[in-house]
């Protein structure tokens, strides 16, 4: 036991070690991000860097005393082990970044955006319910909703805004709008509910699918971004505490995965379950 905690406390030593090789050093991050474009000289490096030709000469050196750089004559390259080191060194940064920028909103996610690397939110916009504009989440959806071509919908529950807003929308300029909605939810509306007529009209048009289940956040994809509502519970209610604007590739293939996968484990809703309203 003794032994192999022994080698675990070496590895251990030897991984920060690699780390503060890149983290004590921007320049060491900038050396090597250049090598990854191919073989260059060490005046090429100090140029594309900025760094003095010394510096450039001390990390190329501890490069190759680690095995990362090789070299030949004047020019120096990566080795297979450098690229790796590197890009996992940049994909640690850039998660960094995510967690960064997030701040207080990561406290706010719902538990399946967590499956996503947080270097994807580096760039994401968090938009939260401060005074001078307290609807700011809720008027973002809805400039989204008149704008956009398409909206998809995987909610808990319906808000009457956005339900009147998308019904004008279809209508007046032929918005393609599919919701994805818990069933316990539809059961729950009051007969005198305005919704009820509006939500039966997207039902005929084979556009609202109901889930036997619980649906364990709230998030709206449009053409070019997603939304998701950011909230905490609070004496056993749910408190909506932001949202969560992401346009990054990665964000817009997961949130169009889980949609479509919620969308697959529901059915069509029938307009006759809202007739009767």
């Amino acid at each position: 036991m003794a032994r192999h905690r022994h080698a675990l406390s070496t590895n251990m030593g030897s991984a920060l070690d690699a780390i503060r090789f890149f983290a004590d050093s921007a320049n060491s991050v900038r050396v090597f991000e250049a090598l990854t474009a191919g073989p260059t000289t060490s005046r090429d490096l100090a140029e594309q860097t900025d760094a003095s030709r010394s510096t450039v000469a001390r990390i190329l050196n501890k490069g190759e005393s680690r095995g990362w750089i090789t070299s030949e004559g004047s020019q120096y390259e990566l080795t297979e082990v450098g690229e790796i080191m590197i890009a996992e060194f940049r994909a640690y940064l850039q998660t960094l970044e995510g967690v960064q920028h997030l701040g207080d909103a990561i406290e706010w996610l719902p538990p399946p955006v967590h499956s996503l690397n947080f270097r994807h939110f580096r760039t994401a916009e968090i938009i939260t319910p401060k005074t001078p504009t307290p609807s700011g989440p809720y008027d973002h959806v809805a400039e989204k909703i008149r704008t956009t071509d398409r909206v998809r919908s995987l909610v808990e529950v319906t808000l009457p805004r956005f339900v009147t807003l998308i019904h004008k929308q279809v209508n007046e300029r032929q918005l393609d709008a599919e919701l994805v909605i818990e069933a316990n939810w539809i059961e729950t509306l009051p007969a005198e509910s305005e919704q009820l007529p509006l939500l039966r009209a997207r039902a005929e048009r084979d556009s609202i699918w109901t889930y036997d289940g619980e649906i364990p956040l709230n998030m709206h994809l449009f053409d070019d971004s997603v939304t998701i509502w950011l909230g905490e519970e609070r004496d056993e209610e749910r408190v909506v505490r932001g949202l969560l604007v992401a346009e990054a590739p990665a964000v817009m293939s997961w949130a169009e995965g889980l949609y479509e996968d919620y969308q697959d484990e529901g059915e069509l809703l029938d307009p006759m379950r809202l007739q009767t309203k």
